[in-house]
């Protein structure tokens, strides 16, 4: 393999033809994607169902028949609950620690 003036080397024609394919599979690939089969579709579908399953499982008092809607706002109100009773024992913690002021 000889250089040509530019220092680059001569390459000999099956490189050339390997990066050529090579270059329009990429851009193959790129431009055209394929399609997504049936059962990676259905993968997020099943990942939220099983998510809100479990949001129905740590919630206590779900009624199933409300839906997303009601599953949430039950979630919203069971977590305002919580912090309530959060706040509640953080005060008597400190009003039953403290000294007596007699």
């Amino acid at each position: 393999m000889g250089v040509t003036l530019e220092g680059r080397r001569k390459e000999s024609v099956w490189v050339l033809m390997r990066r050529q394919r090579a270059r329009r599979a990429l851009a193959k690939k790129i431009m055209i994607r394929p399609k997504k089969s049936l059962e990676a579709s259905r993968r997020p579908c099943r990942a939220i169902h099983k998510r809100v399953k479990t949001l129905k499982e740590l919630v206590p008092n779900t009624k199933s028949s409300e839906g997303l809607d009601g599953l949430f706002r039950q979630t919203a109100d069971y977590i305002l609950a919580l912090e309530m009773k959060v706040r509640i024992m953080q005060t008597m913690v400190q009003v039953l620690t403290e000294p007596a002021c007699v």
